[in-house]
Parts: structure tokens; C-alpha cells; sequence
């Protein structure tokens, strides 16, 4: 909805004006009145106006001199200038701003509507222009990498993508790396250093030894960590592979590609200890993977680059994975890794949570349990409850933050016990968690039903407070303490309703009451039920009651 300002230092033209937009113009906008350039300023100050109807003759301030301070303030504000002065001088100060009309008051409403609909469709336009395409590419340019970063932060924390969305977004956001075939994950571990100023000679040393041959993406974790998804260059060849063939991955892949990269990793970390001074250990994955398992990949070597060795103070080098002593050692020890990567996932769970994604929250949170039960039936409680426990936390937290508590504790059964404590029937858990869990989405939902609602009485009640005061959009904004545009929506989606109708139907009561049991005058009556312009009053009423205001007192007082 647009916002509209009529700008007037003589009340009939604005109020006739004001009518003739709200009511006969056939547009959905927003309309406010200012009988000032004083008056407009504070409008102006207290919201953005799309679209501005200034006389310019005004005592005080000029219809010009507010064409400058809505330049300055709102400047794609679009401006209509109403004189009834013929001068040339002032059509030319006002011509000469773009997106600026002048137009004398003689030439009628309908002169004027149709250039309130030219305007309402060039801003309509103007987002959709050239220019502005022009500015968000230089701005996407720009936000590149950080989107760069936050696309491959959430496929490390597990985000999941079709190989279609995976193709998408790898374009859109300029990736070189290949969004079909398997990647390289190499880590890195700063030690007693700078971190900004290593992190920058870290990548310049990879990017001089490793970048001509192989494409790759780099970024840095939370926890000191430097990561590299790396991929070769289409003209690299892996020895020992069938020169035929274009595609080569898996294990295949990585017998040739992984001593390669880490030769050239010791030139970098040379580089790094005789050049720059500093001591960094690299831990690369021993075998490419697919997209879809880099976050457990990373998990694995997250955990192994803690204890990279560090040998008279230099740096290291190590591929994952390691040996495997016996069977039931490698049972346990995948056991182990399944029950750690899973545990990884808990901030992406919570973020799911807290942004509202059910069905994304719903399938990870089954992964995760499918992975606790199969820790249970291989009788590895501890690595079940490495689950279970921060699982628990995390919705105990949305619980208490969203003030469900009541609603959990009202769940039947053996649910909340084991929700406030897996250890007491790790075998139940499970099930537990997947009984709470959709549960968490229908209380958010009634809760913000609720406030929903809980706000839109309140300006309910303001409004039938104050239905002779200031009821405009941006008021009601402002005792909201809500956005505008969305205040208008959530009051229709509440109360089916549009606000503008709710307030007249309101107005039209209080007259009519007043009307009934009051002696005050016509004019009194108008003013007590929000109306400053008497004759606009009477229009409306019957327009809306079938009858004059004076004919409705007069009809009650002949049935009584």
C-alpha cells in the first residue's frame, strides 16, 4: 500500500482532497494530510511518504522549499506540485527535479488522479529498472564472499541440497568448483600466531603452490580452523587412471590426487615456517567425497586436528583416515565418529528450530535418532546418550525461551521424564524425542497466534480510545511498535478486516451513538467521532448509514 501526503494551507482543498483519494480515486493508498510544509516535515519525519501533493504557495514554508527537504530525506518520494499561480519561475524551479510534476489547482481531481497513477507506477517500475538490476549485481559482486561463506559454512554444519540446488546456487554465487563431482577437504590449524595476518599468508602460500592446478574454496571456522574444499583442474592427471575416462573418483581419485596435494602442502607449510614465521599443521582427507557427506567428512577431521603432532615446534602434515586395528575396533570407532558427527549438527538443528522449518528440522532430528539407536544396539549407551543429552538441552532451552513449560509438563505418559533426563530410559528416548518434537511447532504456532492476537486487541482498544485523536497508519505504527505495511496485513489476517474499514465502521458507531443520546451540534458530533471536516463527515455517514446525519437525529427522536 502506498503512503500519500496532501500537503494544503487551506483545509478545504486538503480535506476535499483527502476524501476524493480515500474514497473516489478507486487505489488502495495510504492517505495523510498536512495543512503546513511544518506540519509535512513532521510526516516526514516520522515515516517515508511514497508519493507527495504540496501546494506551493504556503505561508512559512514553500511547497519548494519541502520539495528540497524530501530530496534530501526521501529522495525516490515522488512529488506533485498544485499552484494557482500561472508563473514561469515556478515552473521551472519544479520541473527541473526529476521525478517532480506541476500542475495548476483549476485542472480537477481527475488531472490530478491521473498523475498519482503515473507515479504509483513508476515507483512500481523502478524496481524492476535497469539501474537498479545494475546495483544489486555490483552489490551481489560484492556480498560474494560472504555468501561464498555462508553457503559452504552450512554444508560443513550439514545443510543438505539436491544436486539441481547444489548446480544453482554454485552458479549464482560464481563457484569454479564442480557441484556434480566429489571434492578434497584439507584442514588447517594455526599454532601461536596472529590469526588474521596468518590466515591471509596461509592462503597465499596454498594459492601459489596448489591453486594452478587445482580449483578450491576457502574459509575459516569459529574455532581457528582453516578449510579448503579442493577439487583438480580438468586437465590433471591422476596416475594410474584410464586416460579415457572423464570422470574418476572415490579412492581411485585419491591414490594419485593425495600425495600430490601433499607434497605441495609441504611447500606451503615450508613457506609458512621459513618465510613468514609461523607454524600451521594440515590434516587432508584421504579419499574424495561426495557433497552430500562433507559434513560428516569434516566432523572426523575436526576431531583428529586437535592432536595433529607437532615435532620439535614444526609443523605437520597427516591423511585421514588412519589404520584400523581389528574389527571390533573399527565397530566401535565408527560407532563413535557416527555419534560425534551427528553431535555437530545440533546448531543447524537449533537454527531449524528457532527460524520455524519444520520439515528440515523433522529429518535431521531422524537422522539423529537413527544414529543414538543404532549406538543402543550395538550396546554403546555412552555414544546414545552423546545425543540424547545435547538433543535434550536444545529443546528443554526452546521450551523454556518460547514459555512452554506448562504444555511439556502436561504431556502424558513417560515423555517428559525422558525428554529431562534420557539416562532414565535410553531404549524409550526415541521415541520420546519424536513425540515432542512436532509438538514444539504447534505450541510456537498457537504462541504467536497468541501475541498475534494479544496485539492486535490492544490496538483495538487504543483505537476505540481515541477515535477522536491521530488514528493513522503511523500512528498505529508507532503504539504498536510495529512496521507499518505489516501492522496493515496482520490486522486483516487477524480480524479479516482491513484497518481503514474497522476504524470508519468505528467512527460511524460512536456518531451514531452520540447522534442518539448527546445534544451535541452536527459539527460537535463529527469532531468527538474523529472527522475535522464537517461536510466530509456528513458525506460519509450517508453514504455508509443511507441517511444524513441530522436525518438519522431527527428520525430517532420521531420514534421515541
Amino acid at each position: 500500500m502506498k503512503r500519500l501526503l496532501i500537503v494544503d494551507d487551506e483545509p478545504f482543498i486538503v480535506n476535499g482532497m483527502y476524501e476524493f483519494m480515500l474514497l473516489g480515486s478507486g487505489l488502495e493508498l495510504d492517505v495523510y494530510k498536512a495543512f503546513s510544509g511544518d506540519e509535512a516535515l513532521e510526516w516526514l519525519q516520522r515515516t517515508k511518504m511514497d508519493i507527495v501533493i504540496s501546494d506551493i504557495r504556503m505561508p512559512s514554508m514553500s511547497g519548494l522549499q519541502l520539495l528540497e527537504v524530501i530530496r534530501k530525506r526521501w529522495p525516490y518520494c515522488k512529488v506533485i506540485l498544485l499552484t494557482g499561480y500561472n508563473e514561469f519561475d515556478y515552473v521551472y524551479q519544479a520541473i527541473k527535479h526529476d521525478g517532480v510534476r506541476y500542475l495548476l489547482k483549476t485542472e480537477g481531481y481527475d488531472k490530478i488522479l491521473e498523475l498519482v497513477r503515473v507515479a504509483i507506477a513508476e515507483i512500481d517500475e523502478a524496481r524492476k529498472s535497469e539501474d537498479l538490476i545494475a546495483t544489486a549485481n555490483r552489490q551481489m559482486k560484492m556480498a560474494l564472499p560472504i555468501l561464498q561463506k555462508d553457503l559452504f559454512t552450512g554444508l560443513l554444519r550439514g545443510e543438505r541440497h539436491t544436486t539441481e540446488q547444489r548446480n544453482y546456487l554454485f552458479r549464482q554465487l560464481a563457484l569454479l568448483l564442480d557441484a556434480e563431482s566429489e571434492v578434497f577437504l584439507i584442514i588447517g590449524r594455526l599454532e601461536n600466531t596472529n590469526r588474521a595476518e596468518s590466515t591471509i599468508r596461509v592462503k597465499m602460500a596454498f594459492e601459489r603452490y596448489i591453486g594452478n592446478e587445482y580449483k578450491s574454496v576457502f574459509l575459516t571456522m569459529e574455532d581457528n580452523l582453516l578449510v579448503w574444499f579442493v577439487q583438480p583442474m580438468e586437465n590433471v592427471r591422476v596416475e594410474g587412471a584410464q586416460e579415457d575416462r572423464l570422470e574418476i573418483q572415490g579412492s581411485e581419485i585419491g591414490q594419485g590426487i593425495v600425495p600430490q596435494l601433499k607434497g605441495m602442502l609441504e611447500l606451503v607449510l615450508e613457506m609458512c615456517e621459513a618465510t613468514f614465521g609461523f607454524t600451521v599443521h594440515f590434516i587432508i582427507d584421504g579419499q574424495s567425497a561426495p557433497w552430500e557427506q562433507v559434513a560428516d567428512r569434516f566432523a572426523i577431521l575436526r576431531a583428529g586436528s586437535g592432536s595433529l603432532p607437532a615435532i620439535g615446534g614444526g609443523g605437520s602434515i597427516v591423511e585421514y583416515p588412519y589404520p584400523k586395528l581389528n574389527t571390533s575396533i573399527a565397530i566401535e570407532n565408527e560407532t563413535l565418529d557416527l555419534a560425534m558427527r551427528q553431535m555437530k549438527r545440533m546448531d543447524l538443528l537449533a537454527n531449524f528450530l528457532e527460524s520455524g522449518r519444520r520439515e528440515e528440522f523433522l529429518e535431521l532430528l531422524k537422522e539423529l535418532l537413527y544414529s543414538a539407536e543404532i549406538a543402543i544396539d550395538r550396546k554403546m549407551v555412552h555414544a546414545a546418550l552423546g545425543i540424547y543429552y545435547p538433543l535434550s538441552l536444545l529443546l528443554l532451552s526452546h521450551i523454556h525461551t518460547w514459555q512452554m513449560e506448562q504444555r511439556f509438563n502436561e504431556v502424558n505418559g513417560f515423555v517428559p521424564q525422558v525428554i529431562l533426563d534420557p539416562s532414565t530410559s535410553v531404549n524409550q528416548a526415541a521415541e520420546a524425542f519424536r513425540h515432542i518434537a512436532p509438538l514444539l511447532f504447534e505450541w510456537r504456532q498457537n504462541a504467536q497466534n497468541s501475541h498475534a492476537h494479544t496485539a492486535i486487541s490492544h490496538v483495538q482498544d487504543y483505537l476505540l480510545a481515541n477515535l477522536d485523536k491521530d488514528l493513522s497508519l503511523v500512528r498505529l505504527a508507532e503504539v504498536s511498535r510495529l512496521n507499518p505495511s505489516y501492522l496493515s496485513r496482520l490486522f486483516k489476517q487477524v480480524t479479516g478486516v482491513n484497518l481503514n474499514v474497522f476504524i470508519q465502521e468505528a467512527r460511524l458507531n460512536k456518531a451514531m451513538e452520540l447522534l442518539r443520546d448527546s445534544d451535541y451540534k452536527i459539527y460537535e458530533i463529527a469532531r468527538l467521532a474523529g472527522y475535522e471536516y464537517a461536510p466530509y463527515f456528513t458525506k460519509i455517514f450517508k453514504k455508509n448509514v443511507g441517511v444524513s446525519p441530522q436525518e438519522y437525529r431527527d428520525h430517532l427522536n420521531k420514534s421515541q
